[in-house]
């Protein structure tokens, strides 16, 4: 059993764990932006006038950049916000199968992160 003086550390997991997911999928989109262009909302192509392709290359940027500042721990909770609007228009857009249903848990991490903010480990503690 853990003392309670390791709680303080749940959030750094957390912060941790989710920054190597979202720094995963950003890598993958900027190294194979071909596999990832199917995902593409049609509505996101009409309404931004950008190719697929670039769609996912601008997200995979999004989502290294989003990934580095939430490990280092600087801007915790705008970049959780963000993660979280993120998932949710994903989820939103593919609904609630095996992959909306995970990004919907994410999502909540998320959210968790933006709600506590910076911990005891972030560079951009108070």
């Amino acid at each position: 059993m853990l003392k309670d003086g390791m709680s303080r550390y749940a959030p750094v997991v957390l912060r941790l764990g989710l920054a190597a997911v979202v720094l995963w999928f950003g890598m993958n989109e900027l190294m194979s932006p071909a596999a990832w262009a199917s995902y593409v909302p049609e509505w996101a192509t009409s309404l931004s006038g950008l190719t697929p392709l670039t769609i996912v290359y601008l997200n995979g940027a999004f989502e290294v950049v989003a990934a580095i500042l939430l490990a280092v721990g600087v801007f915790v909770r705008t970049i959780s916000f963000l993660l979280f609007a993120h998932l949710i228009v994903i989820v939103a857009e593919i609904g609630l199968n095996p992959t909306g249903v995970r990004d919907l848990g994410l999502a909540a991490g998320f959210l968790s992160l933006m709600l506590s903010g910076p911990d005891a480990l972030s560079l951009g503690k108070k």
